[in-house]
């Protein structure tokens, strides 16, 4: 009786390990009768990026500067894209922009000869959105006063928006104190760079 049911076991066994091999040797194939009715366009090596504000719009400050001086975020526009935008950080500051120009990330900030990727510390693959600030509103609470400090006002932004290596989406704005905006020539009179990543 023993031998029986250790002879039943293998057959089971034999016949298992069958049909896994066969499993895994149809895997990745396609079945038969299915067509393809659009080819494949995607580039593995783009980074998703996406217009500020438009779909995340709560951000974690992580960087030190951001969380000392600006805290968390939230984005918002005012009325509809290509109006203005509202970046309302929790220590107090309150920025209203106005988009003026989409460039790519690697071209010239005007600050130093570098890239808007490299004062952002982001992607250089991506683009950035320049912004005039038409008000900026700093609570007597906020710790440093605005973005540019509590003695200059913020004049410009740079922000971007991408997935970085992790897998998460983060969100970066450099900050200019200047009467002439990025990258328009001179020097835009880089304040701070602040880091966020999606809530």
């Amino acid at each position: 009786m023993r031998g029986v049911v250790l002879t039943a076991l293998a057959v089971l066994c034999l016949t298992l390990g069958g049909c896994n091999r066969n499993d895994d040797e149809n895997k990745g194939a396609r079945p038969h009768g299915s067509a393809l009715t659009e080819p494949d366009t995607r580039d593995p090596d783009v980074v998703p990026q996406e217009e500020p504000a438009v779909a995340r719009s709560q951000w974690r400050a992580t960087s030190d500067t951001a969380r000392r001086v600006s805290g968390n975020l939230r984005v918002s526009i005012e009325d509809r894209r290509g109006g203005p935008v509202i970046f309302a950080f929790a220590t107090g500051v309150t920025v209203r922009a106005q988009p003026y120009a989409e460039v790519a990330a690697d071209s010239r900030s005007g600050v130093g000869g570098q890239s808007f990727a490299a004062v952002l510390a982001g992607d250089p693959r991506v683009k950035a959105y320049l912004y005039r600030v038409l008000d900026e509103n700093v609570a007597g609470s906020a710790p440093a006063g605005g973005l540019c400090g509590p003695d200059t006002r913020t004049r410009y932004m740079a922000v971007s928006e991408f997935v970085d290596s992790t897998g998460r989406w983060v969100f970066k704005i450099a900050a200019f104190r200047g009467d002439r905006g990025p990258p328009n020539g001179g020097d835009p009179q880089l304040c701070n760079a602040y880091a966020y990543t999606a809530q």
